[in-house]
């Protein structure tokens, strides 16, 4: 379907735009309305709402610099002023991945294409996503901020920090997190087996941020995972996405 042409980057939120319908000038009220970040976990969001096929409003919105937060437009959609945020047909804001990706499925999956396969499994490796790999991924990253960009001679200490953090903590716990995922995904396709699932979705973000921040070595040391990443890359719905959104650099 055609789509209204990508707003311009600023860093003010952008005219609302109708993804997965003829261009308008104005949002539909009768649709949902997601309010993407770019380079953030949204872009997972943009996607299912392209796999789902169905209309939604889409307003886009570029990171602060030098800090790449999140701009002040947000706090006036939700209070926490991050994405994503996913506004309802009936003008209810959503925050958290995994409430508005379960919100999606319940409400616009009708014929169960993404249905669970095992709903236990789903329902564990959709946490995982959050609460086991969002604080993991979250200390590497700041201790590699805090290593990069603290002046000099600070540096050197940051630069310590950094390293002792990932001796004693985040590698082997990467090597444990990444060989349970590979081991969990075995022979199949996905995650929630022979189709695409809610647990997919999930954890295509910590997984993009690991893989695009080089933390590991996705071909050498879990090529199961390589697979997958590049099966979610080759989808028509995940390059949509792409085009719709405004960048999906995670190397900030």
């Amino acid at each position: 379907m055609a789509s209204a042409e990508a707003p311009a980057k600023t860093e003010a939120a952008q005219s609302p735009e109708i993804a997965n319908a003829p261009p308008a000038n104005t949002p539909k009220p009768s649709l949902p309305t997601l309010h993407h970040l770019n380079n953030s976990q949204c872009q997972r969001i943009l996607w299912l709402l392209e796999e789902l096929g169905t209309e939604y409003n889409l307003v886009t919105y570029e990171r602060t610099k030098p800090a790449h937060r999140a701009p002040p437009e947000l706090s006036k959609i939700h209070p926490l002023g991050k994405s994503p945020i996913l506004v309802t047909a009936d003008d209810h804001p959503i925050v958290e991945s995994s409430a508005i990706i379960t919100y999606l499925l319940t409400t616009y999956d009708k014929s169960g294409q993404f249905a669970a396969t095992d709903p236990l499994h789903d329902i564990e490796l959709t946490s995982f996503a959050g609460s086991s790999f969002g604080p993991l991924n979250a200390t590497q990253l700041l201790v590699e901020l805090l290593a990069h960009n603290t002046p000099w001679p600070i540096v050197y200490i940051t630069r310590a920090i950094k390293s002792q953090v990932e001796k004693i903590f985040t590698k082997e716990e990467y090597r444990k997190f990444m060989s349970y995922l590979e081991n969990e995904l075995g022979e199949k396709d996905w995650f929630n087996g022979d189709r695409l699932g809610r647990c997919d979705v999930m954890l295509s973000w910590p997984l993009d941020t690991i893989a695009q921040r080089r933390w590991v070595d996705f071909q050498k040391d879990y090529p199961k995972l390589g697979a997958w990443r590049k099966r979610i890359e080759d989808r028509e719905a995940w390059k949509r996405g792409l085009e719709r959104g405004n960048g999906y650099d995670l190397n900030f």
